[in-house]
């Protein structure tokens, strides 16, 4: 099957670098104040303006793993060559995160630095999976625009899938170290967040990458991205009304609905802002099984 064609990607900002460095620093201050501004929260009730500023936090440091997870799964870069950069930025994002922690949460930050350095690798596996699945099953894959003919690469090999194996046993095996959260049982939490982190990656990087990556132009893209980040805010609100109004259940504090629509608007802003970058630096999402023509993936 050829790979279909694509007309040159159009993008008015010609400020990739700008881009990247915004979103460099976008991210390094959210992971450093994520912590410290729940610190300042505290406990109990949820107030405003503190808790919807911590879901927003919250809300860019996940759409940095499924930006993650979409770059190793997607690109079409050599794999031990994207794994390593994957992990060196991961690696980056938790040391400025873990700086945070020892601001904020001093007396906690052994058990909490070591519970989420060592679950990070199996969250990752698990965003991923939705988006591997995409690129076998569908031929997804990141290329720049004037790579577009030697972009071709073949599905998985016995080699490659030996090599996830390994990566899923490295993973659970780093997890299985990691403290148990309360005395509790750890099997009932890494399947819950592993649902949680493929859940997320399903519903936001499989919609969202064709529309901003495909989409002609970006501005359209940018829009409907919007609208799609706009229509589960606009649930949230309908469901809580519409239960209120019918005696369902009493409604949530206004802070946790108002914080939790900032982090569907925060991880929505900060996957446009990365998908602007990419699109700037001559990047697009294709699909389609190309030809068969040796090598890895």
């Amino acid at each position: 099957m050829k790979l279909p064609d694509m007309p040159a990607i159009a993008s008015e900002d010609r400020r990739p670098v700008a881009l990247i460095g915004l979103l460099i620093v976008l991210c390094l201050a959210c992971d450093f104040l994520m912590v410290p501004i729940l610190a300042v929260q505290g406990p109990g009730r949820p107030r405003i303006p503190g808790f919807p500023l911590f879901l927003a936090i919250v809300g860019c440091v996940l759409a940095q793993g499924c930006l993650l997870a979409a770059w190793l799964s997607w690109s079409d870069q050599p794999f031990w060559r994207r794994l390593t950069r994957h992990w060196i930025v991961a690696a980056t994002l938790f040391v400025v995160w873990a700086a945070g922690l020892a601001l904020g949460q001093s007396s906690q930050f052994a058990e909490l630095s070591s519970f989420v350095g060592l679950s990070v690798p199996l969250v990752s596996i698990a965003a991923q999976t939705p988006l591997w699945i995409a690129r076998q099953t569908f031929g997804w894959r990141l290329i720049r625009g004037e790579e577009k003919k030697d972009a071709a690469r073949p599905p998985l090999s016995i080699r490659d899938l030996m090599v996830a194996t390994v990566l899923v046993a490295l993973a659970l095996a780093l997890a299985r170290l990691a403290p148990r959260p309360d005395d509790g049982e750890r099997g009932f939490v890494w399947i819950v967040m592993f649902g949680i982190a493929s859940t997320i990656s399903s519903f936001t990087m499989l919609p969202a990458s064709p529309l901003l990556l495909r989409t002609r132009p970006f501005q359209r893209g940018m829009l409907f991205a919007g609208l799609y980040a706009a229509f589960w805010v606009a649930l949230l609100w309908v469901v809580v009304l519409v239960a209120w109004h019918r005696g369902l259940f009493p409604p949530p504090p206004l802070a946790f609905l108002v914080g939790v629509s900032c982090l569907i608007l925060s991880f929505a802003a900060t996957v446009i802002l990365a998908a602007a970058a990419a699109r700037a630096r001559g990047y697009c999402l294709v699909w389609g099984r190309p030809p068969h023509r040796g090598g890895g993936s």
